[in-house]
């Protein structure tokens, strides 16, 4: 088997903390023109509605996706902000087709990284 591609472990590293993340990408990845409300996509990826509107906005912060603000209720869609971040989604999205099982032990190990975890605690986020 081929080594994992370096540039998806980074990118994965500086992009996905949680499997959730991975999954919602995933879900969005394969209808890119469907919109998904935040508490239809939970149901999907079976995690909790406020959990799942959470990581849409991080990830949109990051510009992973796109997000849809419609009065109170969150949607989002598949669309990174820009056409590098798309192909880096993409290829990311093809590697994990191929190769969930390592990509989700590569996600549970950046969680398990205690001092990665502290570093993130301080991180600076945008609000929005």
């Amino acid at each position: 088997m081929e080594p994992f591609p370096e540039d998806v472990a980074r990118f994965l590293q500086d992009n996905i903390e949680t499997i959730d993340q991975l999954e919602i990408l995933r879900i969005l990845g394969e209808d890119a023109d469907k919109e998904w409300d935040c508490a239809v996509l939970a149901g999907e990826v079976q995690a909790g509605t406020q959990a799942v509107r959470a990581h849409v906005t991080e990830m949109s912060a990051r510009g992973l996706l796109t997000r849809i603000q419609r009065g109170s209720a969150l949607a989002c869609r598949y669309g990174a902000a820009t056409p590098e971040l798309e192909g880096k989604v993409n290829r990311l999205l093809h590697v994990y087709k191929e190769r969930p099982v390592t990509m989700i032990k590569m996600v549970y190990q950046r969680a398990k990284d205690p001092l990665r975890a502290f570093a993130d605690a301080f991180r600076i986020r945008r609000e929005d």
